[in-house]
């Protein structure tokens, strides 16, 4: 992994603002510091306001695990796009496969509330309910290991299967089927008929991203982690301001060079016609 706020890593953010790029991050431990208060969790002044600099200038995304009636207050406008419970919920995502969804999501809370109750009481593992997906957050477990290792046995109980995938002191679990944060931000890269995705994420649900074969120009993880597939790192949640200052004044500069080229190529050809 490279780091990039190095020289090598704004080389390759320059090269990136002079394509048709998707700019999208992750919300919690990426866009907001990551909290055991998940009700809390803000953007700050300042990060609202640069994000929202970059989203006047070219199509930025948010791609989150909560959903999207959780996120968009938290978003207060800051950008167009939201997809929200790990791609599930997506501006392109049909309205009967959320149905489908959600009556999968009815019937394993069901089961969560009767069968699982007592283990994960014992456990100290609460449970989210974000309509299409679930999430079990375990952070003040004295085990974590243990935890999520019973957990995935307890979870994989439940019909039909579920797709579990992995965050910081919690396991997700979505509907089966194909929905992700890669899928999800690449058909949205597709839609806007943008060449590219950039995109920043802090954890293991980000992965699907970073692993993404096709369609992604850069991805970046907050903080440096040797078995990611991101190309790219940043030490920590707070250098990310940074990156987004740099990419709105490097699309501001490439915007004027090319109205120059433009009004060069303008007057000579007004010159070859004697104008």
């Amino acid at each position: 992994m490279r780091y990039v706020l190095s020289k090598e890593g704004r080389r390759a953010l320059r090269t990136l603002t002079t394509r048709p790029i998707l700019y999208a991050f992750d919300f919690d431990g990426t866009l907001a510091g990551i909290s055991s208060d998940r009700g809390s969790v803000k953007l700050s002044r300042s990060m609202h306001e640069w994000l929202s600099k970059l989203a006047k200038k070219v199509p930025c995304a948010i791609v989150s695990g909560r959903s999207l009636s959780d996120l968009m207050p938290r978003m207060n406008g800051a950008v167009p796009y939201l997809i929200g419970n790990h791609g599930v919920e997506s501006p392109l995502t049909p309205p009967a496969a959320l149905s489908v969804a959600e009556s999968v999501c009815q019937a394993w809370m069901k089961r969560v509330n009767t069968d699982f109750a007592r283990p994960l009481k014992i456990a100290d593992v609460e449970v989210e309910n974000k309509r299409y997906t679930l999430t079990f957050h375990y952070r003040g477990a004295e085990k974590p290991a243990r935890v999520r290792k019973e957990l995935v046995l307890l979870l994989n109980r439940l019909t039909p299967a579920p797709r579990l995938i992995f965050g910081k002191a919690s396991v997700n679990v979505l509907p089966p089927g194909k929905d992700g944060k890669g899928p999800a931000g690449l058909a949205l890269m597709h839609h806007l008929q943008q060449t590219g995705l950039f995109f920043i994420g802090d954890d293991e649900t980000d992965e699907d991203v970073f692993e993404l074969s096709e369609g992604l120009a850069m991805g970046v993880r907050v903080g440096r982690y040797a078995k990611s597939r991101a190309q790219y790192y940043l030490n920590d949640q707070g250098e990310l301001e940074e990156v987004i200052r740099f990419l709105v004044h490097r699309i501001d500069r490439t915007s004027e060079s090319i109205d120059a080229n433009n009004r060069d190529t303008r007057d000579r050809k007004r010159e070859a016609h004697g104008l």
